[in-house]
C-alpha cells in the first residue's frame, strides 16, 4: 500500500511540474499561446492582427506585399531567426519572405513580404520566432 501511495505522489509532483513548466512560460502571451516562441503573430492580408504575443508591438502594411512586425525591445530581431508561412486561407501560387531590420520598416522589426505568382500581393501569413 505504502508503494502506491509514493508512485501515486510522484505521478501527481512530475504532472504538476510539467504543467507549471507550461504556464510559466505561457506568461509572455496576449491573445495566443506560443510557449517556447519568443514572438508569434497570425497577421491578415490588410495587416491587421488576428493573434500575437505581447512581444509584437505593431504590425503595419506600408505598401501592397510588404509588411513590418515590430517587435518589444526584449526580442532581438537582428539576433532572431525568423519563420514565416503563408495562411491556409492564402491564394494558391503566392509566397512570403522574410527579413530582418529591414531599412524600409522601424527598428527592430522584421519584414515580411508576400506575392502571388511572383508579383506582390496582400497576403495573410503566421511569423513565428523561436
Amino acid at each position: 500500500m505504502r508503494t502506491k501511495l509514493v508512485l501515486a505522489g510522484l505521478g501527481v509532483a512530475t504532472v504538476g511540474a510539467t504543467l507549471g513548466g507550461i504556464a510559466m512560460a505561457a506568461d509572455p502571451t496576449s491573445n495566443t499561446v506560443a510557449p517556447y516562441a519568443q514572438a508569434a503573430a497570425t497577421v491578415n492580408s490588410n495587416g491587421n492582427i488576428a493573434q500575437k504575443t505581447n512581444t509584437v508591438t505593431s504590425v503595419s502594411n506600408p505598401t501592397t506585399g510588404s509588411y513590418c512586425v515590430v517587435l518589444a525591445s526584449g526580442v532581438q530581431a537582428s539576433k532572431s531567426i525568423p519563420m514565416a508561412t503563408l495562411s491556409n486561407t492564402a491564394t494558391r501560387g503566392s509566397g512570403v519572405r522574410v527579413s530582418r531590420n529591414d531599412s524600409s520598416c522601424p527598428a527592430n522589426s522584421i519584414r515580411v513580404t508576400t506575392s502571388t505568382d511572383g508579383a506582390v500581393a496582400n497576403q495573410p501569413f503566421y511569423l513565428l520566432i523561436p
